[in-house]
């Protein structure tokens, strides 16, 4: 084709493509030819809705999802988009550095305009990415126990045991994710517990936390701990409850009220005294009588 048929063929196709661009609520708009692109290929792309000013426009594999990384940026097209808007960017298919599925991102220097469209790719040679998890962990498990032995048993302050169960199911380690402890009566859990170091958690770890928890004095009913693990995906947070049995108090106060019981007779016993009783004696006449 020639230079001015080909001129011609392009300004075609930019006037078809230039009206498809205008997207919903003017947002900025990016449309490609219909079919298979082929790396190497030159197209037309119509713009609708940017603001003025100079646009990027870079073919990437992973549907885009970790940004650059994903993207022939290198191999990227610049243009500029004139004060209506819209424009017509001649845009050079590269190959993307990863797998297809395949977009067309176009976006400005500064990236607060940009947008992503499908791109049919043929032709493709680059690895395929592994599906990312994202980074965090997961509650396994979380069990709390009253360990205050002897103490516990008369309400006196004691100790709780939690046991959590944690799991890294990401590809990166979590290290010293920070983690904050309250326990008190249930929804009521206020005081602070100064919290162990969690540590390092690998890539696919679980682990398994051992964590003591102060109580005080106590009567019949229950604790609650509540906890939160902050990590950089989302955080952790659970509730467990541990009942406390100070069952020694009633036991004690039994214990008494019998004893007080069985001294009782032989407090009156005492009280009253010995009774003498003098048998045989007479008691002589008074003169004159």
């Amino acid at each position: 084709m020639t230079g001015p048929l080909r001129a011609v063929a392009l300004l075609a196709v930019a006037a078809a493509l230039a009206p498809g661009g205008t997207p919903a609520g003017g947002a900025p708009g990016v449309t490609v030819p219909a079919g298979a692109l082929r790396v190497g290929q030159r197209v037309l792309v119509g713009l609708d809705g940017w603001p003025a000013g100079t646009v990027q426009a870079e073919v990437c594999g992973n549907a885009a999802r970790r940004g650059v990384l994903d993207c022939a940026t290198g191999a990227a097209t610049h243009g500029q988009v004139p004060p209506t808007g819209r424009a017509t960017l001649p845009v050079l298919v590269a190959a993307p550095p990863v797998a297809c599925p395949c977009v067309l991102r176009v976006r400005t220097p500064t990236g607060t305009a940009s947008a992503v469209t499908d791109l049919a790719l043929t032709g493709v040679d680059a690895p395929a990415v592994a599906p990312t998890v994202p980074a965090g962990l997961t509650l396994v498990r979380v069990h709390a126990v009253d360990r205050s032995g002897p103490r516990g048993w008369f309400g006196l302050p004691g100790e709780l045991a939690v046991r959590i169960t944690l799991h890294n199911p990401g590809a990166q380690d979590v290290t010293d994710p920070p983690l904050q402890l309250t326990v008190g009566p249930p929804g009521q859990a206020r005081t602070i517990v100064a919290a162990p170091a969690l540590g390092r958690i690998a890539a696919g770890q679980t682990r398994e936390y051992h964590v003591p928890v102060s109580t005080g004095t106590a009567p019949f009913g229950s604790y609650e701990v509540e906890g939160r693990i902050v990590t950089p995906g989302r955080p952790v947070a659970f509730t467990v409850a541990a009942a406390r049995r100070p069952w020694g108090l009633p036991v004690a106060a039994a214990v008494l009220t019998v004893v007080s019981l069985l001294a009782r007779p032989a407090r009156r016993r005492a009280e009253d005294g010995p009774v003498v009783v003098a048998a045989g004696v007479s008691t002589p006449p008074l003169p004159g009588g």
